[in-house]
């Protein structure tokens, strides 16, 4: 059963982590917060658990590294600037676990977690002047640090933290993607779990850069309480 599985999320004190953290509980999941100070994981979880009225065990406040050692899957929602520090801590603890990417940039980037010998092989797949998606800079960077390969998906990068909390009236389109069929699987059931009424919508690789890059415009309009019809489009070819 899909509900069987610990999930961690790393950041879960900050508002996305939490709003995040709130609905997989809800669904039915055993999550653990991770934040990188402990008093304030135990501090969201004791709030977590008062406010949807769960049992003790549902969630339990810890640090990152305690976190991911706990969970079978792993979603990141930390910033951008403290990723680095956060899988340089975690990396060894995460060959063998399903990791969920929720991370968008606050502003434009240079990738950072990258050297030059691993931007040219990216570019050298990709095309010259190319950069990698953040999804994509941690998998090259794992991959690395760890000499295995990671079981790295990405999801809710457009939803703000207000639209998480719907829950189950949340029907926004979900944007989704990852390296492993079977690991997108895993994600897209406790996807439907959590959002029933959401459309979850794949994304190609070649497209990942191009959906960060209007991710945080898109979290930041619905958070002022704007509704975007950007994804919800029809086209009909015409034969010529």
């Amino acid at each position: 059963m899909i509900q069987d599985r610990k999930i961690a999320v790393i950041g879960g004190a900050g508002l996305e982590g939490k709003a995040l953290a709130s609905e997989l509980a809800s669904s039915g999941y055993k999550v653990y917060i991770g934040s990188r100070n402990l008093s304030r994981a135990q501090d969201t979880a004791l709030k977590i658990l008062k406010a949807r009225s769960l049992d003790a065990e549902r969630v339990v406040g810890s640090t990152n590294l305690e976190a991911a050692e706990a969970a079978d899957i792993i979603f990141l929602t930390i910033p951008y600037e403290a990723l680095k520090d956060t899988l340089d801590q975690l990396a060894q603890n995460l060959t063998d676990k399903q990791i969920v990417d929720v991370i968008v940039p606050h502003k434009l980037r240079s990738p950072t977690l990258l050297n030059t010998r691993q931007l040219e092989r990216y570019r050298s797949h990709f095309g010259p002047g190319k950069s990698p998606s953040v999804t994509e800079e941690i998998y090259l960077y794992l991959q690395e640090c760890t000499q295995h390969r990671p079981r790295l998906t990405a999801a809710l990068k457009t939803i703000s933290y207000k639209r998480l909390g719907l829950s189950k009236d949340m029907k926004e389109p979900i944007l989704t993607w990852g390296y492993s069929s079977e690991d997108m699987q895993i994600l897209l059931s406790i996807l439907r779990t959590v959002f029933p009424n959401a459309e979850l919508v794949e994304v190609p690789q070649m497209y990942w850069r191009s959906v960060e890059g209007v991710c945080e415009l898109i979290r930041y309009l619905t958070l002022q309480g704007v509704k975007i019809e950007a994804l919800n489009f029809s086209y009909n070819q015409t034969k010529q």
